[in-house]
């Protein structure tokens, strides 16, 4: 069964692989402004998707400084295809970002990055299997101007609870995963009865300028060490975070659903923004024709 599922997942890949290299024949990006800092982490074959995301959303943001992580895959002539479309103002190599206080796995390697970045300018991390729809985004326009930090949500209406309210909704549930132990765990936190948490997605973010900084990072690492071990070292700890950090800087908001959303399998009509998480990426083909669809458009502004 594992197999197959490979199988199917390395197929469906290569089918939108083929869609999306078209995004190779659209105008580059002409970065604009060093603020807010757009930052992804990039693997080699993200590239076509990473190139997707970022054109469709620079199109509607219409500024920014790029900076891209290297999880270290990256070729020569992924850096030619990415000088060439995207114009980074830098190249980081994730095996430079690191904190001996805090997991190690890949993904936090972003939140290193954005705790540099964060004491000059706002700063958005933007995951390569985004899309941006809408033309416009006034929302994020104005959380950066207005330095509002910013989380996908995901749910309607959703806002910032308490951390004893997190921690209690969490007790209800029998799931083990590193992220519900946390919640389970958060009233033993201290200021717990002060603290907020939003139950969010970090694939699409935006931090406040000095919303937090690795000080921060491995201070809130080192208490869940204590209250869960070394589960904390396990994938999703780095997306807890990001839900705290948002929820606790002096300006923060939910971004509205289902104008922003996570894709599930269902399509939602008038949508600004969709995370196609991995599980169910390739659902229905409808990454590939919301790529495909954004595509001609990018190509239509030649």
């Amino acid at each position: 069964m594992q197999l197959i599922k490979s199988i199917n997942k390395e197929y469906n890949r290569k089918v939108f692989n083929w869609i999306a290299k078209d995004i190779l024949h659209t105008p580059p990006i002409i970065p604009s402004g060093d603020s807010p800092v757009i930052i992804s982490m990039l693997c080699h074959k993200d590239v076509l998707m990473y190139l997707l995301a970022i054109k469709s959303f620079y199109r509607a943001l219409g500024r920014g400084k790029i900076v891209i992580i290297n999880d270290g895959t990256l070729t020569q002539k992924d850096f030619d295809i990415l000088d060439f479309h995207v114009r980074p103002s830098e190249y980081i190599q994730a095996s430079e970002l690191s904190s001996p206080l805090c997991p190690g796995y890949i993904s936090w390697k972003k939140l290193f990055c954005i705790a540099h970045y964060i004491k000059d300018s706002y700063t958005i991390q933007l995951d390569s299997d985004t899309l941006t729809v809408a033309r416009q985004l006034p929302g994020i326009q104005s959380h950066i101007d207005t330095n509002t930090s910013y989380i996908l949500g995901t749910w309607p209406d959703q806002q910032p609870t308490s951390m004893l309210e997190a921690a209690q909704a969490a007790q209800a549930s029998n799931s083990s995963h590193v992220q519900m132990l946390a919640e389970k765990s958060f009233n033993l936190l201290p200021n717990a009865d002060t603290l907020k948490y939003i139950r969010g997605c970090s694939g699409f973010d935006g931090f406040a300028t000095n919303s937090f900084d690795l000080a921060y990072l491995e201070e809130f690492s080192q208490q869940m060490y204590k209250l869960i071990g070394n589960k904390w070292n396990e994938w999703g700890s780095e997306q807890t975070t990001s839900n705290v950090i948002v929820a606790n800087s002096k300006n923060s908001a939910v971004l509205p659903y289902p104008q922003y959303y996570n894709y599930w399998g269902k399509v939602e009509d008038d949508s600004h923004f969709v995370h196609f998480v991995g599980s169910y990426r390739y659902h229905g083909g409808n990454y590939g024709r919301l790529a495909r669809k954004i595509t001609h458009e990018l190509l239509k502004s030649i």
